[in-house]
């Protein structure tokens, strides 16, 4: 269908980093393609979030706006948020404007592991530095 075609180029264009075609599929169809799952349960989030590419993280927390909540923790079939996948990568700053939009660090993925750990696991020490100094370990999750 037309609208898998969509989904399979906006979430192709945030893995790859290719933001101008990004915008201009986005500028076509509902602002909404941006919320939607590849058949990994991915979003285009958690594609750009995993390669760093930092202007289109931007970019989809600036179009999404208020709908950003919805998506910004939202896991994928491994249960991995955009957030576990940036800091498994340790992309510090993709970090940092996830966190700073609200993204919880305290969500475990299938492996029970945190974005914390995953960090750890890669010694990514900028970005463990950033958690420690930015996530509250004693706050309850809501």
């Amino acid at each position: 269908t037309l609208s898998e075609e969509v989904i399979e180029e906006v979430i192709a264009c945030a893995r790859y980093g290719e933001l101008e075609e990004l915008k201009t599929i986005i500028n076509s169809f509902p602002v909404t393609h941006l919320e939607l799952k590849d058949n990994l349960g991915n979003t285009a989030l958690h594609m750009a979030s995993a390669n760093g590419h930092l202007e289109i993280v931007e970019f989809i927390i600036q179009t999404l706006g208020s709908s950003l909540e919805k998506i910004i923790n939202i896991q994928n079939d491994s249960g991995n948020t955009p957030l576990h996948w940036s800091a498994l990568n340790g992309h510090e700053k993709v970090v940092e404007l996830l966190i700073k939009n609200g993204a919880d660090a305290k969500i475990k993925n299938r492996a029970g592991r945190t974005p914390m750990f995953e960090a750890q696991q890669n010694n990514h020490e900028k970005v463990i530095e950033f958690l420690l100094a930015n996530v509250d370990p004693d706050k309850e999750e809501e």
